[in-house]
């Protein structure tokens, strides 16, 4: 009884401690700034900044590091979404000066590393802080085109001529209907063919690897119909897939019929 009365009260002092500790450490937590960086555009309520870790490119953008960019814009297939030295092609322009997310250059690097909505995935985890960076200091290098087309969809029937004929099918279509798209035209109409080829890997695998993966496999269409259509990661290393909501259920099963049905 008494080694008890002797060594409970410096245990219950030592949890105090450790207790009181805790509690400091998750007030410190609650308190310190989030990180981030204050975005170029933004303006700030009152005139008062809200409080952030600002981004800092550690290596500058020398042109040695602008020329790995470049390679590394290209090994991860950037331009296939972006085009060759960034123009735009079924992703924005990165080189005309329009920011979606802001043009600074800790914007630009915060939408290349976390990602952006609607198709942007996240690069970070694969390329690091450094790469980024590179790629960063790659765009900065490239001068703005010399002319930079702006199209606007709004009062599209206002800016046709007075008397104007009104125009006829595109070209595809029947007076009234549509002709279904083959596969291989929804490859590009739903921009897969930015990370999948037929036969050979590009960001994502070969479709054909895809067929032979799951074929024989009872669940095999309703899997990779999910996939599609909700995105995921870690089947086929570790740059995600990205979500296609947009691509119509009747369409969606389509491709995946024949992308099992690839040799």
């Amino acid at each position: 009884m008494k080694l008890n009365r002797f060594v409970v009260p410096p245990i219950m002092a030592l949890l105090a401690s450790s207790c009181g500790q805790q509690s400091g450490e998750k007030q410190a937590f609650a308190e310190a700034p989030p990180p981030g960086i204050r975005y170029e555009a933004n303006i700030p309520a009152g005139g008062v900044q809200p409080a952030a870790l600002p981004l800092k490119n550690p290596s500058g953008a020398t042109p040695d590091r602008a020329k790995a960019g470049e390679g590394l814009f290209a090994s991860m297939n950037c331009d296939g979404c972006h085009g060759g030295g960034a123009p735009g092609w079924v992703g924005p322009s990165l080189v005309d000066g329009r920011w979606r997310y802001g043009g600074a250059d800790e914007e630009v690097f915060s939408s290349i590393y976390f990602g952006r909505p609607k198709g942007m995935p996240a690069y970070g985890g694969v390329l690091g802080a450094d790469g980024v960076w590179m790629i960063v200091a790659y765009l900065k290098s490239q001068s703005p085109p010399d002319v930079v087309p702006t199209t606007s969809y709004e009062n599209m029937s206002a800016a046709a001529p007075a008397g104007a004929a009104p125009a006829g099918p595109a070209a595809g279509t029947q007076a009234g209907a549509t002709v279904p798209a083959t596969p291989e035209q929804m490859l590009t109409t739903y921009t897969c063919i930015a990370c999948h080829a037929v036969d050979k890997k590009v960001i994502g695998p070969a479709l054909k690897d895809v067929a032979a993966k799951y074929r024989g496999q009872a669940d095999a269409e309703a899997h990779l119909a999910e996939k599609i259509r909700n995105g995921g990661a870690g089947v086929w290393g570790q740059i995600p897939m990205t979500p296609n909501p947009q691509v119509p259920d009747e369409d969606l099963h389509t491709l995946v019929k024949w992308v099992l049905a690839l040799k």
